[in-house]
């Protein structure tokens, strides 16, 4: 495809208002991490009615008859600049124009050159580092799709030790393996589609070790033991005894057993026995017995 060097203007108008419409509308692309936006100047004339569409053609649609296409986003609109992202989604070269219309005149204005989104300026990450105790904690403010991060991690003066991440997220925490020190951060962005990379300017941070903390935590522990075993002494007994009367709470005795004495007295008493006689008896066979020998004698 052959790249277009001049605007190209086109204007359709009847005689009387062919003066109002200028040369173009100053049309440029802005493109960065992927992002493409085109943006063109207002029509200042005096206009009821003024809509702009904008129109781009690939190298498929260019073999096709030189045909064009409408950006559904961008058709008939009042404000002077349109989103492209999408539809420059391919590695083709496009050309691009937008239609001007002001009440019955018609203005086209072609970009000057081709647009292909490998030009596109690959800026560098915005990161942001924050030290935390035995690790760091990096942000970054946007991850493009296509843009590929690497973050470099060292301990200062340890830098052929680098270690390196892709970034997947936009906040991520990362130890500090090495203890505590200065650990040095630089992230590195990667154009996928061309190869592009940029690189954030080098931050180092200063990370307290974790075991430098361990005192501090066991003297809070320990002043913390204390005071509860101190308040707890102290309530204690006010607690356990409000424990006792709470379970073991006594019901009011009735009117008929108030003054009853706590032991039932035991009454014991001898009765008169009735006179017996004691009797002594004999089995038959030795009562014949005893008979015989009083009849001997």
């Amino acid at each position: 495809m052959d790249s277009v060097y001049k605007v190209k203007k086109l204007t359709i108008s009847t005689p009387a208002d062919a003066a109002l419409l200028p040369e173009s509308l100053n049309i440029s692309i802005q493109s960065e991490n992927m992002r493409h936006t085109l943006k063109w100047s207002p029509l200042q004339e005096a206009c009821c009615s003024v809509n702009y569409t904008v129109q781009y053609q690939g190298e498929f649609e260019y073999m096709q008859n030189d045909s064009w296409l409408d950006e559904h986003s961008c058709y008939e609109i009042v404000r002077t600049e349109c989103d492209l992202t999408l539809a420059l989604s391919s590695d083709s070269d496009y050309n691009i124009r937008v239609v001007a219309r002001c009440d019955d005149s018609t203005l086209w204005t072609q970009l000057p050159d081709t647009f292909n989104r490998r030009d596109t300026v690959l800026l560098v990450p915005n990161m942001h580092v924050t030290p935390r105790v035995g690790r760091i904690e990096v942000n970054f403010s946007e991850l493009q799709k296509h843009i590929n991060i690497n973050l470099q991690i060292w301990k200062k003066g340890d830098e052929h030790k680098a270690m390196s991440k892709e970034i997947t997220d936009k906040k991520s925490h990362h130890d500090a393996w090495l203890g505590g020190g200065t650990y040095c951060l630089k992230a590195e962005a990667i154009l996928d589609i061309s190869n592009k990379t940029t690189s954030t300017d080098t931050h180092c941070v200063l990370i307290q070790e974790p075991l430098r903390l361990i005192p501090l935590y066991v003297g809070v522990a320990v002043a913390l033991t204390f005071v509860v075993a101190l308040i707890l002494g102290l309530i204690t007994p006010r607690f356990s005894l409000w424990l006792r009367k709470s379970m073991h709470n006594k019901e009011p005795l009735p009117n008929a057993l108030i003054g009853w004495p706590k032991s039932i007295p035991i009454f014991s008493a001898k009765l008169p026995l009735e006179p017996t006689h004691s009797v002594f008896l004999l089995d038959p066979s030795e009562e014949q017995d005893r008979r015989q020998r009083a009849t001997t004698r």
